[in-house]
């Protein structure tokens, strides 16, 4: 065993998921924000698909044997011991020795990838924790242990820190079921700044926005969705479909965003603003 969680706080094990599941309903899952998840192993030296902590803050672990770490996403404080660790900065980490993201400031979720990659149980060919589906292969708790890969390196080290990126401007292409809108409701969309909500979560981003009446004739058959699918609901909400967003969905999709910017936009704390550009 590599680490033992002393404290999980708010933190899954991810992957790139579970990829060719969705005909049977199962979410693909995996890092919300694929960009700072790849770069933090590619720093460390493992493949992009190598599972780390996905964190919020709260993250305390013991390194059971020396082992060597990268920490990307979200701007964060965290340490080795009382050590502040550099961001995007392949770190040695002494047998004994605590590690801790005591919480993030400035974004939603940072990646800890360590040499080798997690090598914990896996449901479906993946280690990630689905919270829409409930597909758990480790649950972290205190006193929980937990393996590593082979490493084979090479480490690297940026110069320069790179931030998680934070999407302020999103660009949406049409969906499927753009036509059903008026005139008005998709002028509306482009014209109006959107919120994002404190109910936003691993499932989707929901961005809200004010004197949006929402009128769709009929009802909609389910239609399988993807990560970046944005839905209209009979609220007035957006709903950007990101890491464990269900494979179906009964809503109007009205657009899809290009992936980097749901990279972007799962770092976002709710109430910052949104404005979205599309080419209605």
């Amino acid at each position: 065993m590599t680490v033992r969680i002393e404290h999980a706080g708010i933190t899954t094990v991810q992957d790139r998921g579970r990829v060719g599941w969705a005909h049977l309903g199962v979410p693909t899952s995996g890092a919300a924000d694929r960009a700072s998840h790849a770069l933090a192993n590619r720093l460390v030296g493992n493949s992009p698909h190598a599972a780390a902590f996905e964190t919020s803050g709260g993250l305390i672990v013991t390194a059971l044997r020396n082992l060597t770490l990268v920490v990307t996403g979200a701007d964060c404080d965290a340490f080795v011991d009382d050590t502040p660790i550099r961001r995007c900065v392949a770190t040695v980490v002494r047998a004994g020795q605590r590690v801790r993201i005591d919480r993030v400031r400035d974004g939603m979720r940072s990646y800890l990838s360590v040499g080798g990659g997690l090598l914990g149980p896996q449901l479906l060919g993946s280690q990630s924790h689905d919270t829409l589906s409930g597909i758990i292969p480790l649950l972290l708790a205190g006193g929980i242990e937990i393996g590593n890969g082979p490493h084979h390196g090479p480490t690297t080290s940026l110069d320069v820190v790179m931030t998680a990126r934070r999407t302020a401007r999103l660009q949406l292409q049409p969906g499927p079921h753009l036509e059903l809108l008026s005139p008005d409701t998709r002028a509306h969309i482009s014209r109006h700044s959107w919120v994002v909500s404190p109910l936003s979560n691993r499932i989707g981003i929901r961005l809200t926005t004010s004197s949006l009446t929402v009128s769709v004739a009929g009802e909609l058959p389910s239609i399988p969705l993807i990560r970046g699918a944005v839905q209209l609901t009979p609220g007035g909400e957006l709903v950007v479909m990101v890491a464990d967003h269900p494979t179906t969905g009964g809503y109007p999709v009205i657009g899809v965003v290009d992936s980097k910017d749901v990279d972007g936009l799962v770092q976002l704390p709710p109430g910052n603003s949104v404005m979205v550009d599309s080419n209605f």
